[in-house]
Order: structure tokens, then sequence, then C-alpha cells
């Protein structure tokens, strides 16, 4: 661990003048690639090659799936099942974006595991494009499968760590719709790099012209159809945000601001009763099909499970309804989640090829994503604490903790942690993307603490690291775990039943995901009562 601190000043050195040259071509590139101005004016950074066809593919999908879901609207539904509908048709619907061209599903997709689809940008940028093209976010599209099972952020003093919440710096609380998944629902709309409205209002009024208004209406009452649009409603929402990331806003009564508030609280909720049903949140893998006696483990599936519990360490955050250590015996959770909803720093070295770090500078509407450039750090949870990324902090107390989160990052469920859209497709892992692959995730686990002597040391990857990215608050329990390459394929092979769709249903867990839609369904009632709230125009979705 000394070794590695001491390392990192050395690094940063080495490493400055290749990275400077590397800006240098980086924004060469991209003013070359602006042919609409013929100034060199900056318009965003450029997709990689084929990413663009990959993406249209994607969201060719993504209309498919939403028309075929719109036929079920006149369909004989129970209410449970109309209010799921309703979130599918939000998840897949491209004119909640600014530029009526990206769906929340563009960047989380079900063949993928509900995160990105595209192998193109997740060998490369990580980040996905936002509405406005060239905008990119900070970190790697998060899974929502399975996160409607996080519970409210609070903090456990005995424990002293955080549990619940969702994103991967846990800011969307719940703690104010009881729903950490509705709470992130409402991040993408309104995130400049990502579907980009500049108004929160904007979403309802996109529902109202869109094709679901009549379903919505019937899950949710009339509140929607009672809000008086300005006559230039459409323009406002075509803009996209511009210096500070601010838009302009649609100028609605109190009354309607209101209304509208209200209306983007249901659509929240809404989200989370799908992403919370028996589609999402399946329970169907072959480990669960174990669980249950109607299926066997290979004997490499079996290794790789027993190591999870026990050398590997896995289970010490990732809990699997075995203590850690215990390599047989009757589960203590028939449906474990394989997180334990804590933060934690791994020591991820920085991924210089996320576009955030080089979006330092106004684009064509004026706004800077990430005016720090490569100076930036990503603080994660610490920076949450703090209040430094403008999300409300539920508890001020809470905001004396940040440096002891600093780095920290949310520890997310296994559970479809290998699906992919066919075999062979890269996806990317960790919340910068920096490992490729689950052999490589499984690797870092267990050599991280064997350091590269320069940046560009060709067994980066192999057999050592460069330095982390923060040091503060590092996880000791990991980095040099002994294991063989046999043992790392083992756990692979084990990593790998998690995947849903082994079978067709699980009904053990059915009323583990009924509780949650029902907490949702609670909500409903309460909305036509919320007081006024401010305009959630610039929330981060990072």
């Amino acid at each position: 661990m000394r070794k590695r601190i001491i390392l990192c000043s050395l690094l940063t050195l080495i490493f400055a003048a290749p990275l400077i040259a590397l800006i240098g071509r980086i924004q060469s590139v991209r003013a070359a690639a602006d042919p609409l101005t013929g100034s060199g004016s900056y318009t965003g950074y450029p997709l990689p090659p084929g990413a663009m066809g990959e993406l249209q593919q994607i969201n060719q999908q993504i209309d498919k799936t939403e028309a075929q879901t719109l036929k079920m609207i006149n369909t004989d539904m129970s209410s449970m099942v109309q209010i799921q509908t309703l979130g599918k048709l939000q998840l897949f619907d491209r004119s909640l974006s600014v530029n009526k061209n990206e769906a929340c599903s563009t960047c989380h997709m079900p063949t993928a595991g509900y995160t990105g689809a595209s192998q193109t940008l997740n060998e490369t940028t990580v980040a996905y494009p936002g509405s406005v093209m060239g905008r990119f976010s900070g970190r790697k599209p998060q899974s929502y499968s399975y996160a409607t099972l996080a519970p409210v952020l609070h903090y456990n003093t005995t424990q002293q760590d955080f549990y619940g919440g969702n994103f991967w710096d846990m800011r969307a609380t719940g703690s104010r719709l009881q729903s950490p998944s509705a709470e992130q629902a409402q991040g993408p709309p309104t995130n400049p790099v990502e579907m980009g409205l500049p108004d929160s209002a904007c979403v309802a009024y996109r529902i109202v012209k869109g094709q679901y208004e009549s379903l919505f209406t019937k899950v949710w009452g009339p509140t929607i159809e009672s809000i008086q649009w300005p006559a230039n409603a459409e323009k406002i929402c075509s803009t996209p945000a511009g210096a500070g990331g601010v838009g302009p806003q649609l100028s609605l009564s109190a009354e309607d601001r209101t209304r509208a508030n209200t209306v983007y609280d249901q659509f929240g909720l809404s989200i989370a009763a799908y992403e919370g049903s028996n589609t999402v949140n399946a329970f169907t893998s072959k480990f669960d099909a174990y669980l249950a006696n109607n299926a066997q483990l290979t004997s490499q599936e079996m290794h790789g499970y027993q190591l999870f519990n026990g050398q590997a360490k896995c289970n010490t955050c990732h809990l699997s309804g075995n203590a850690s250590g215990a390599t047989g015996g009757a589960p203590a959770d028939v449906a474990p989640l394989f997180t334990d909803f804590t933060s934690s720093n791994l020591g991820l070295p920085k991924n210089m090829s996320i576009p955030y770090y080089y979006e330092n500078r106004p684009d064509q509407y004026g706004f800077v994503a990430n005016p720090m450039g490569v100076a930036y750090v990503d603080m994660g949870v610490g920076a949450f604490l703090s209040g430094a990324q403008g999300s409300p902090v539920p508890d001020s107390e809470w905001m004396q903790l940040a440096p002891k989160f600093d780095g920290k990052m949310q520890v997310p469920t296994l559970r479809n942690v290998d699906q992919r859209p066919y075999p062979g497709f890269v996806k990317s892992y960790m919340h910068n993307g920096y490992l490729k692959s689950l052999k490589e995730v499984v690797h870092f686990y267990n050599t991280r603490d064997t350091m590269c002597a320069t940046p560009n040391d060709p067994n980066v990857k192999k057999t050592c690291w460069p330095a982390p990215e923060v040091t503060a608050n590092e996880d000791p329990t990991v980095g040099n775990l002994g294991l063989s390459d046999q043992d790392e394929n083992d756990i692979v092979a084990f990593l790998q039943t998690l995947t849903d769709g082994y079978t067709t249903s699980n009904p053990a867990v059915t009323a583990k995901i009924q509780h949650n839609i029902r907490e949702i369904r609670k909500n409903m009632q309460q909305q036509e009562a919320r007081s006024s709230t401010p305009s959630r125009s610039h929330a981060s979705a990072n």
C-alpha cells in the first residue's frame, strides 16, 4: 500500500507529457470535425468510428419495444400491470430527451444487463453520448437490474457506513419519494450531458403530446391534463442547457408548476414500478435454480462459488446468502442480491479514455461539462456528501463524514453481470469502465497491489496495475488474494451462473419483489397533496 501511495506523484509526472500531447490531438480532431461552423468552434467530443451505427441499431430496438408496448394500452390490465407498463413506455420513449433522439434505455438495454449495449463505446469512451451529441457524462451507465431493492439511504452508526440509495455515488437517496429508484429515474431527463431537457416540466409536456397520455391519466389521474402550457413550450423543451448548465424554463403559474412537479414524481415512481417488476428483477438464473434444488453447478462453478465465499473474499461486499468462508450447507437467503448496498474504493486507476476529462470548454450552446478538465478527480460518494455536486444532502450532519467516503462508489449487484447481447460482446466494468471483462475484474481484485513501474508498462493489467485515481479510503480487503489463474477462471464461471433467463420464473421470490411495488403504489396516493417544490432542472445522472 505504501509503495502505491509513494509512486502516485512520480506516475503523474511521467504521464503528464504524453497526456498533454494527446489532448492536443483530440482538440484538433474536434475542431476539424465541425463542418457546420467552418470556424473550428467546439461541438463536443467526437464519437468513435462505428459507434453511431451501433447507437442507431439500439434505438431501432427501443422504437420496436415501444411500439409493441403501446399495443397494451387499451387491453385489460390490473392496476399493477398498468403502472409497470407505463414505466416501461417511459423508459423506451426517445421523445423524453431534448432532441427526441435518446431514451433512458439507450444507455440501459435489457440485452446487456440493463447497461450499455454498444460494444464500441464500452471498449472506448465507456460513457455514452447524450441527446446533444458530443456531450458525455463521467461514468459508465450503471445497471438498474435489482436496484429497486436498495433501501432508502441511511447511515448506520454502529457500522459507521452508509447503506442504500441509487447511482454510483448514492445521491438518489430515496429520502423524498421513499424510493431511490424513482429518484434515480428523475436524473437523466434533465442532465445536460444525458437526455438534456432544460426543465423537468418538459417531461409532463412531452407525455401530454405523446402516445400514452391516456395510460398516464388512467394510472395517476387528471393532474397532467390540468396544466396550462405556454405557446412556446415545444421551443423551450427543444433548447439544450447552455452556460452553467442552465436552460430556458417554461413559464408556468405557481399552480401549474406544482402540478408539473407532481407529474415528475409520478414519472419517477412509474419507472421504479417497472424496474421492480418480475421482468427486471427476475431471479431466474442458474444459481437461483441451484438454490431451489432444480439445477446442479458444475465442478468449476462450485469451486468458483466456494472461492467467492472464501479465499477471494468477494462475499465480503457482494453477499451471496452465506457467511464469508462458508462452503456448504443451506444458504441463509434464498434470493441473495450479491451486494450489501454500501460503497467501497477499490483503488481503480483513472480511465483517461472517458471524454468527460476533455470537455473543459464551451460547446456550441456555451455549456461546459467539466471545467476542471484532466485535473478532475472522481470522489464518488464523498463528493455527494460534501455537497460539491449540487445534489441535496438529506441530513446536514452527513456532510462532515464526506472525507471518509472520498473515492468510494456503490457496491453493485453481481446479478446479470455477464448478461450480454451475444457471446463475445465486450462490456465495461466498474464505475469508470476501466476493466473490460470479468476475468480482468477478478484478476484486478487478486493482484491490485502490484504496482507498475510506469503507466506505459507492457504488463499493465497482466502482472501490475497503474496508481489508483483516489488513494484515500482504499479497501484493503482485496489486492493480494493469492489466487491461481485457474481460480480466477473458476470465479468467472460462477459469476456467469448469475445471469437471468436460465429458468422462466421463480415464484419463491415474488413476495420480495411485490413488497417494493406495494410501497410505490402507496406513494401514488400521496401525490395530489404534495406541496410545491423547486423545479428539478439540472440533476446530474452519472
